[in-house]
């Protein structure tokens, strides 16, 4: 006898129907329109045999239509009809009603389980050309908020999120931190974002970008970022696995992952696709450059997102006219050309003066909008020829002497790009509340590193002011005050203003009892942005806002790739920086005075540096006026300079 055989007709049709039902509410509504169109028929075939056999003489009706409207319950069988028809009309009824009602609770939970699972964040995602982000966290309110910007010329975008996070979570957080949206509408959604079926839902294969962000903060342990890095890999090959039809137009993906080793492996994944950017390694770079340069935390600021200027690549209809790279900067009105990108997509910012731009594929122009830029063929101001072309004074560089208060994963890049910019003899102290021996092994390789430069180490509470006074904070050239750990910005930053506002008495109580004044620039890195007024306040002139840098990068770069090369050149301490110099170094005082942008172009190109903008000293208190920075202004536009102003520029060093 068969295994199938012991079970009755009645075991196997249960099972056959639980399958059927088990297959969701299509099956359940078919079983039961079904089950009730069989009701109409039965109940018809009884009606027509009881008229057969108890016919009634003196009442004329559509008899199927009698039957169907009794059984959804509108209406009995009338007083006139027989004892049978009504029997027959009782039962048609009850009948009815049971499956009727049955089907019309089946749709109502139908229609309550949807809105559930809208609520929930489950349903398709039918968008194209819209950026997807992969995560949540702290940096996703400065993403949006840049992409809005950037999409203000588009009449209709989309911000499509798919995270692990409930999507009315979700929903509340984005409305109550987000201002207006303008043309930008954000849809979010609920999945695990390297699922390849959630991928699909949300539209991985027709997006503009993909950024995918990353869950551990900077703050973190090594082991609990190595995790997160490991889950922004898997995100990735999962994005390439969606787009596995398409693999030679994959979407640009631009992921934040912290080591070096997973960088390695999600750049592998997809070369020509994938852009790896590292908080620690790019904040620790401008934390070092800010803290020379008093000013130059609002430039990037300025220049890394959609607010403001930002970075574009851009060729003209016309060719260069035999253009070199010097003759160019007067041939744009409202733009700063920077560099160029060559034919063999290579990035070089402040190429030589004598540049060909025959050999340009295109050219990195800094501007306040795409719409800004326009090449004219023939220059559009003559510059003033002021003397200064022979002027070559410089700055005789001295020894620094520097402090870092905190230790975080961009401590140590601080110490190398320290040790990098600052002449032999120059001094670099470091103050941890906690001296571990992780701690003392990087601090003793950076040291044995650059021996020209002196390094020390202490461990020093710095919530207790005498501990803080003892490191004579007055001396420094600079100070800056890195991140501590904490469970949220909130407590970060309460933690770092606490140590600032005792560095600036200790400087108040100096400059009273020795009458000297205190030249040291601070220098906070800041987690949450809306603490910049009480950084103001309290006299800092240069801070970095964590999230908001990095947010910032990751928009601009998930629209335009190409523009990450351009920020690890400007990031570094080899090849060409930003630097905010003095005004002596490019004007004799005696031709100060009231001055065009296009001098000050001119006046940069005569010491072969670029000219971005100029800083004006006695706005450098003001935040309506973006402190005294103007970046790329028109060529015709004048300013009032004196001796205490300063120019922007792209240079090779300092001097």
């Amino acid at each position: 006898m068969s295994a199938q055989s012991k079970f009755s007709w009645q075991e196997r049709f249960q099972y056959k129907f639980d399958n059927f039902m088990s297959r969701g509410g299509f099956s359940v509504f078919l079983a039961l329109v079904s089950a009730f169109f069989g009701a109409f028929l039965l109940m018809t075939g009884i009606r027509y045999l009881s008229e057969w056999i108890f016919p009634n003489q003196d009442l004329e009706s559509d008899l199927l239509w009698d039957v169907f409207v009794q059984l959804i319950g509108l209406r009995d069988t009338g007083d006139e009809a027989n004892f049978s028809t009504k029997t027959v009309g009782v039962l048609t009824i009850f009948l009815g009603l049971v499956l009727f009602s049955s089907l019309v609770a089946f749709i109502t939970q139908e229609f309550e389980s949807r809105l559930t699972l809208l609520k929930k964040g489950k349903s398709l995602v039918v968008e194209k050309n819209h950026t997807l982000i992969l995560g949540f966290n702290d940096r996703i309110v400065d993403i949006i908020t840049e992409l809005v910007i950037a999409n203000e010329s588009e009449s209709d975008a989309a911000i499509v999120i798919l995270s692990e996070q409930d999507k009315e979570y979700m929903d509340d957080f984005l409305r109550e931190k987000l201002g207006d949206l303008k043309t930008t509408r954000v849809v979010t959604r609920n999945g695990i974002v390297t699922n390849i079926n959630n991928l699909n839902k949300v539209g991985v294969k027709v997006a503009k970008s993909v950024v995918i962000l990353n869950n551990a903060k900077g703050t973190d342990s090594q082991d609990v970022k190595k995790l997160s890095d490991a889950r922004v890999v898997k995100a990735i090959l999962a994005t390439v696995a969606a787009n596995e039809e398409k693999k030679l137009s994959l979407p640009p993906i631009v992921a934040e992952i912290h080591s070096e080793q997973y960088r390695i492996l999600a750049k592998s994944i997809a070369p020509k696709t994938v852009t790896t950017l590292n908080e620690a390694d790019i904040l620790g770079r401008i934390l070092v450059q800010t803290s020379r340069s008093v000013g130059l935390a609002t430039v990037y600021l300025n220049v890394v997102g959609f607010a403001g200027n930002e970075i574009y690549f851009y060729r003209p209809q016309v060719d260069w006219q035999n253009l070199s790279f010097s003759e160019l900067q007067f041939h744009f009105y409202q733009s700063i050309p920077l560099g160029v990108r060559d034919k063999n997509g290579d990035v070089i910012v402040k190429p030589d003066s004598n540049y060909q731009l025959t050999d340009a594929e295109s050219i990195i122009v800094l501007a306040e909008d795409d719409s800004k830029i326009k090449f004219y063929q023939e220059p559009l101001v003559k510059p003033q020829v002021l003397g200064y072309v022979n002027f070559r004074q410089t700055i005789s560089r001295k020894t620094e002497k520097h402090l870092i208060i905190g230790w975080n994963s961009k401590t140590p890049i601080c110490l190398r790009e320290y040790a990098k910019y600052v002449v032999e003899g120059s001094e670099i102290n470091l103050v941890t509340h906690k001296f571990t021996p992780e701690i003392e092994d990087i601090f003793d390789e950076i040291r044995e590193t650059y021996p020209q430069v002196l390094m020390q180490i202490w461990q020093i509470n710095v919530d207790v002011v005498e501990e803080l006074k003892s490191l004579k904070p007055y001396q420094y050239n600079s100070i800056s005050i890195l991140a501590s750990k904490g469970q949220n910005s909130e407590e970060i930053d309460a933690k770092t203003l606490t140590t600032l506002l005792e560095i600036r008495q200790i400087f108040e109580e100096y400059k009273k009892e020795t009458g000297n004044s205190v030249t040291t620039e601070l220098v906070v890195e800041l987690a949450d942005s809306e603490e910049t007024d009480l950084v103001i306040k309290a006299g800092v002139q240069d801070f970095l806002l964590s999230n908001q840098f990095v947010s910032k990068i990751l928009a601009q770069v998930s629209q335009e790739p190409g523009v990450m090369f351009v920020y690890r050149n400007l990031f570094s301490a080899e090849g060409s920086e930003m630097y905010i110099k003095p005004i002596e170094l490019f004007f004799p005082p005696e031709k100060l005075g009231k001055l065009s942008f296009a001098d000050c172009v001119f006046a940069a190109q005569s010491r072969n540096e670029i000219c971005l903008g100029v800083k004006i000293a006695s706005q450098a208190q003001d935040k309506d006026n973006n402190f005294g920075i103007y970046l790329a202004p028109n060529l015709d536009a004048k300013f009032s300079l004196t001796l205490a102003d300063e120019l922007i520029t792209i240079a090779e060093d300092e001097t």
